[in-house]
Formats: structure tokens, C-alpha cells, sequence
């Protein structure tokens, strides 16, 4: 197992200074936001495909601090039922398949989306309830006419670059437990059709990670080392479902954290073994989007954390 840097979190930062730092935290690996919700400031992919000096410089730049980069992410709701929305989520992910090849990337880590419930819907609709009873006819609309034939044409495409998908599972997205993920990977019958593992999201709704591991198994080809604490407190009175802002900590029943501050270390222990028992030996990227703690001391925290539980070698044999 390795550990990689999404670089979401550095929405304000260029290429450069985002190689500098990584190398300077003993990080080789790269997962680069690369356009739709997690911005494009230092991976701009389809101003990379139209210049091709900036596409050197960028490959020179990650070379000069030995820095591989070996995921692109362009999460978005391409099923948003605004033309003008859906169609630069979608530019921006076409970009991004694009640029990936070319990168000598096989991994673009996305969201499946969110339709209306309708044609003649405005705003997404997230549905993940039986009641009212019209729900799960909305529901079965929205996979059978919007998500399942959305995700087999992009998985044409895929194929023809040699790429993966990797979905996070999130609430308030189509694919939001191991289920739904399941789901539009058999409805597709794709191998393209991936699993990004993140914990964050998974806790707070109420899952155990480990059997969510057992259950995906090889769909994992990539992680997230991201964390989320439960607010106890909010969580018996109001439930898990939110509005408020994720900087209002004392009042959401759930918080995003650094990895290893959400939950104890043996939670993670456990879940790395499971991820080794099934199979897995990749990069578990850190996400950063803890608002308790900067930048800077929040990755290296995160650095030192999983240095000290992650797998570093490949296990030896066991005689008996």
C-alpha cells in the first residue's frame, strides 16, 4: 500500500506549489482534482489538451519533485436535470477521460449523479425513501432513464481509453452505499464500474466499513483516507440528515475529519487489513477537509498516521 494526496484542498495553490509540498511530505502520489465540483486551478485538463507546452510543463513540473500522477477526479451531477449544468459537468469529464490517457492515468474517480424525478423536473431529487409511494416509481424512472443509460455510454468511452471509474459513495448522489454501487455495476455489467473507498460518508449514515469491504471486495481500486466524527448529541435529537454549513461544528450531527480523528486507530487497522484480505495493495490517498486543523499540519498528520498503519510490504508466506 502507498500513500497519495488528493489535492481538492488546494483550490488556490498551482501545480508547482502543489508538487512542493507534496514532496516535502514524503507524498509520490497524486490524485489530481481535475475539474467539475473539486475545481480545476492546477489540473485544468482540457487547457492541458489544447496547449501542448502547458501539457509539458505540467508532466516536467510533477517529475522534477518525483511525483506520479496516477488519479484525476471530476466529481459532478452530469444527470442535473439544467442542460446548461449538466453539459459543463460533462465537458469536464470529458476532458478529464481525455487527458487521462495521455497522462499514462487509468483511474477517474467520479459521483454517478443525480437526476429529477421527472422530464419536466428543475432540481435534482435524491431519493432514498419508500414513502410517500410515488418515491420508488420516481426512483426506478430515474435509474432505468437516466442513470443506467448514462453510465453504459460512458463506459463505452472508457473502455476505448482503458479506464476505470471509481465511484465514492455519497449520500445525496445515486451511488451512495455498497448496494447502489453494486447495483449500477451489474446494471451495466462493466468492470469499469469502480469503487473509490471512502469510510467518511459511510459512518455517519450508519454503515460498518469492514463489512462494506467484504461486501465490494475487488470493485475497490482505490481509497480515500478521510474520517468523519460523530456529534452525538445532534445525532440522538435531529437525526443524520443536514443543511448547515460544514464550518457550524458544534451544531451538525456529523463532522468531516482528519484521518485517525474521527474514529480510533483500531478502526482503521481494521479496515486496512480488510482491504489487504480482499486483495487490495494500492494508494490510499489523504482528503483534507477538516476545518478543526490547517492545511499544512493536517497532511502531515495524516502522513504520519497511516505511515504508521498502512501495510508497506507485500506479505510473506506463512509455513506451517
Amino acid at each position: 500500500m502507498e500513500i497519495g494526496l488528493f489535492t481538492n484542498c488546494f483550490y488556490n495553490k498551482t501545480w508547482e506549489e502543489v508538487c512542493i509540498f507534496a514532496n516535502e511530505a514524503g507524498i509520490k502520489i497524486i490524485e489530481a482534482a481535475a475539474g467539475g465540483l473539486n475545481g480545476k486551478s492546477h489540473c485544468n485538463p482540457a487547457e492541458l489538451l489544447k496547449d501542448e507546452k502547458k501539457f509539458e510543463h505540467f508532466k516536467k513540473t510533477a517529475k522534477k519533485y518525483k511525483i506520479e500522477v496516477r488519479e484525476l477526479t471530476c466529481c459532478g451531477n452530469y444527470l442535473h436535470p439544467n442542460k446548461a449544468i449538466r453539459e459543463e459537468l460533462c465537458a469536464d469529464l470529458d476532458a478529464a477521460m481525455e487527458l487521462a490517457p495521455r497522462l499514462d492515468v487509468n483511474i477517474v474517480n467520479v459521483l454517478a449523479g443525480c437526476p429529477g424525478a421527472g422530464e419536466d423536473a428543475v432540481y435534482p431529487n435524491w431519493i432514498a425513501l419508500t414513502y410517500p409511494p410515488e418515491f420508488p416509481e420516481y426512483s426506478k424512472w430515474q435509474w432505468k432513464k437516466k442513470i443506467i443509460p448514462f453510465w453504459k455510454e460512458m463506459v463505452q468511452k472508457a473502455r476505448k481509453k482503458n479506464i476505470k471509474f471509481a465511484f465514492e459513495m455519497h449520500a445525496g448522489d445515486a451511488v451512495y452505499n455498497p448496494e447502489t454501487l453494486m447495483k449500477l455495476r451489474e446494471a451495466t455489467d462493466s468492470g469499469e464500474i469502480c469503487c473509490k473507498f471512502d469510510p467518511t460518508h459511510l459512518y455517519w449514515q450508519g454503515m460498518d466499513p469492514v463489512k462494506c469491504i467484504y461486501f465490494l471486495q475487488d470493485a475497490i481500486i482505490t481509497a480515500h483516507a478521510q474520517d468523519s466524527e460523530i456529534n452525538r448529541d445532534v445525532m440522538e435529537l435531529n437525526g443524520c440528515f443536514t443543511t448547515r454549513d460544514y464550518s457550524d461544528i458544534r451544531k451538525r450531527p456529523w463532522n468531516l475529519r482528519l484521518v485517525g480523528y474521527g474514529h480510533p486507530e483500531h478502526c482503521w487497522r481494521d479496515m486496512l487489513s480488510a482491504l489487504r484480505r480482499t486483495g487490495f495493495d494500492s494508494q490510499i490517498n489523504i482528503e483534507h477537509q477538516d476545518a478543526s486543523v490547517s492545511l499544512k499540519e493536517g497532511i502531515l498528520k495524516g502522513v504520519e498516521f497511516l505511515n504508521r498503519v498502512i501495510f508497506h510490504e507485500k506479505p510473506d508466506p506463512i509455513k506451517y
